[in-house]
């Protein structure tokens, strides 16, 4: 992980009121700087947080920047569509899951490996927000796989903090076993 990454991981996972105050000052700032994700990456993956907590105000804000940096119809749209995905999610142990799952891998593969990726990153940041494990692993090994690296992944974490605030800190140990997990299981391919 870059040092910026581990520095954020070592604050978060031993935060206090006043720690985390520090932490959400310093994240307004990182997310808005191009970092490895670009501005426009950014945007829209706050835009999709924003359709999906329903605030209409954060809303209007993203859908504004994400236009200002030329997101197309088609990048809103696609958002709009993951949104949909992550709402009509089966909770639990549902016996509906497999079916989501193979949807989901059905609309999120493309051809095109930026399309998957951003698909991917929107959907992992809404899974960190909605605290749902099943949806963690999906999409953060299916990210990886598309190519994007933890380093990348990270950059997503403080857009969920922002929108979700501490509950998203409690996701972060979720985060790093899972990748363990991938990168154990991916050792000897």
């Amino acid at each position: 992980m870059t040092d910026t990454s581990a520095q954020f991981m070592r604050k978060a996972s031993n935060y206090g009121l006043q720690e985390y105050l520090e932490i959400m000052g310093e994240l307004s700032q990182i997310s808005t700087k191009k970092g490895l994700l670009s501005r426009l990456q950014k945007e829209l993956i706050t835009y999709g947080l924003a359709l999906y907590k329903n605030c209409q105000r954060c809303i209007s804000i993203h859908e504004r920047e994400a236009d200002n940096l030329k997101a197309t119809d088609f990048e809103f749209n696609q958002v709009k569509k993951i949104i949909l995905f992550m709402n009509a999610s089966p909770h639990g142990d549902s016996v509906l899951w497999d079916n989501w799952e193979y949807n989901w891998r059905d609309y999120s593969h493309s051809k095109i490996k930026e399309r998957q990726q951003l698909r991917e990153m929107v959907a992992l940041a809404v899974a960190i927000v909605m605290q749902h494990e099943r949806q963690i692993y999906l999409h953060l090994t299916t990210a990886l796989d598309s190519g994007i690296t933890i380093e990348e992944i990270f950059e997503i974490v403080p857009l969920a903090m922002l929108m979700d605030g501490a509950p998203t800190l409690s996701q972060i140990p979720t985060l790093l076993t899972y990748y363990d997990e991938y990168q154990k299981n991916n050792a000897n391919v």
